[in-house]
């Protein structure tokens, strides 16, 4: 299989370096406050066939103070996937595209955890230490 077939975009060898992107201007389409979510979003657009990007990630992740004044992390999408995008958008927010974590009639598995039956137990050679040390501690 040949990758370049692929490609919404001719891979021709030669001068592209000048070219314009394929699809025209990104344009932002929201911003997120979390570049977890950020990173979520990204995907839910590209696995509905929209190429997304996302700007300002890599310096909100280097430095979270700079969230608020950068505006968080900007999901932006070629100009003639906008309206598509934000449609995307506004499904991932009213839970749409969320995904089951089990399918129908499965239980949950339970963790392979062995429980100490007893508490916490000290020797009483242990607790006359810890008396002494909480004694001297309160009187010097």
């Amino acid at each position: 299989m040949n990758p370049s077939t692929t490609l919404p975009f001719s891979a021709a060898s030669g001068s592209d370096a000048e070219a314009e992107p394929p699809h025209g201007d990104l344009v932002t389409i929201t911003r997120v406050f979390n570049s977890l979510e950020a990173e979520m979003l990204r995907g839910c657009l590209e696995a509905q066939g929209i190429p997304a990007t996302l700007g300002d990630v890599q310096t909100i992740q280097t430095d979270t103070l700079l969230t608020a004044a950068m505006g968080g992390v900007r999901v932006m999408v070629p100009a003639p996937f906008a309206d598509a995008a934000r449609a995307t958008v506004e499904a991932f927010e009213r839970g749409e595209l969320a995904i089951d974590e089990l399918p129908d009639g499965v239980p949950p598995a339970a963790p392979d955890v062995e429980t100490p039956g007893t508490a916490f137990r000290l020797s009483t050679a242990t607790w006359i230490v810890v008396a002494v040390v909480v004694i001297a501690v309160v009187v010097f």
